[in-house]
């Protein structure tokens, strides 16, 4: 289909040389014809002056026939030698092969071939072959035979260009249908390097999470981590992140953290087996709290238990942020880790909204009732991420201790980060 419509455009481009081409000869043909026909006029309006002189007496007979026969030689030599202009012209090769219309011919001719070299110079074709490998990546999930030949492919294209983020996130696919998880990490750690967009980076790290933390047998390690801390950076509730926090917890027999992770991810998850299966999980981990005699919360109580922060958020009147913008609001121990014990994420166009943050918004091993003071910030991120950068616009409240009551915080983002 792609070459359908190259070859439909090389057509078009002709045309626009040809059809002007066509048009003049026609021009020089038509204007040919009307001399001519101003001849043959000119010529029939002499003849009868001439007739009428000659009614009138002022031209004898002799004299009449003469001029006639003058008025005839002439109108013949004009049409004889418009014709042989034409002759000549064709004969000479002027009327095809002149530069005027030599050049434009040639340009006619080059015009595909130049196409073609410029579109391998310049064009999108790698992009193109890319893509078509990244859809028999997602047709070929369970042959083993064509993930080898599509891992021998995209391989060649890494080779070539070992900046190319998405071929790398292609081959990592790959290895991971024929089971080589440790390789496939390393090519989910080059892919994660070479891509620019936060979300799309997001994804892809949150999948080398996961294989690294079964690499690490089920450990939430140094490495795991830091990959976890890069993508709550993005999206503090990635799903994959918060299901490995409810693994890590579940293993740690932290059952009450493991159904509050569990409870999140099951908030955003469409009716079907994988809520199924998350609610097989809050259920396996409220079986294990009442064994060891502690009786389960639900996400109600653990919330009502905890603070209620209602953040009241805007826009300064005089900024003028796209629609698009991402917004990051979280909430932070005073002097405290740095890292966000509840964090919510929005756009712009939201605004200006009413948020509340509880324990329930945890995003890592502590929430808001593990801290007795706290400060919320809300950040206008440029760069799409909750990393703050000079040029994002943010608002910050005072510290206040929130007792585990309830507290309404208004915050308007108006000043930019220097």
């Amino acid at each position: 289909m792609f070459w359908f419509f190259a070859a439909a455009l090389v057509v078009l481009a002709v045309l626009f040389v040809l059809l002007p081409l066509w048009k003049i000869h026609r021009a020089g043909d038509s204007g040919r014809a009307r001399r001519e026909q101003t001849n043959l006029l000119i010529f029939q309006e002499r003849v009868a002056e001439l007739e009428a002189e000659r009614a009138a007496g002022t031209l004898d007979e002799e004299n009449f026939q003469e001029l006639k026969r003058e008025l005839q030689r002439s109108l013949l030599s004009d049409v004889d030698a418009g014709a042989a202009d034409v002759q000549g012209k064709a004969e000479s090769g002027v009327s095809l092969f002149s530069r005027s219309r030599l050049i434009p011919l040639l340009l006619v001719l080059m015009v595909p071939p130049a196409t073609y070299l410029l579109y391998e110079q310049w064009g999108y074709q790698d992009e193109l072959e890319l893509a078509q490998l990244g859809e028999r990546t997602r047709a070929g999930v369970t042959n083993a035979e064509e993930a080898r030949d599509l891992i021998f492919a995209i391989g060649e294209i890494v080779q070539s260009d070992p900046e190319n983020g998405w071929a790398w996130f292609f081959l990592a696919q790959n290895l991971v249908n024929l089971g080589q998880f440790p390789e496939a990490a390393m090519s989910l750690e080059r892919a994660a390097a070479n891509v620019a967009e936060p979300q799309d980076k997001a994804e892809i790290l949150s999948q080398q999470a996961y294989l690294e933390y079964f690499l690490a047998e089920q450990k939430l390690t140094d490495k795991v981590q830091g990959i976890i801390d890069a993508i709550q950076l993005i999206n503090p509730n990635h799903q994959i992140v918060l299901d490995i926090l409810g693994m890590d917890a579940e293993q740690r027999g932290d059952y009450q953290t493991a159904i509050t992770y569990l409870r999140r991810i099951l908030q955003s998850t469409p009716p079907g087996a994988a809520a199924d299966d998350l609610n097989a999980r809050i259920a396996n981990a409220q079986q294990q709290l009442a064994a060891s005699g502690v009786a389960p919360q639900d996400g109600q109580a653990a919330a009502g238990e905890g603070p209620t922060i209602d953040v009241q958020l805007s826009v300064g009147a005089d900024l003028n942020l796209p629609a698009d913008t991402r917004v990051f609001v979280s909430a932070l121990e005073v002097n405290g880790r740095g890292q966000p014990l509840a964090a919510e994420v929005m756009t712009v166009a939201d605004l200006p909204v009413t948020i509340t943050l509880t324990n329930a918004d945890a995003v890592g091993p502590f929430n808001l009732s593990s801290a007795e003071q706290i400060y919320i910030v809300a950040t206008a991120s440029s760069s799409g991420t909750a990393n703050v950068q000079a040029g994002d616009h943010q608002a910050r409240s005072e510290g206040f201790a929130h007792g585990n009551t309830h507290a309404i915080i208004p915050l308007v983002i108006e000043n930019i980060v220097p």
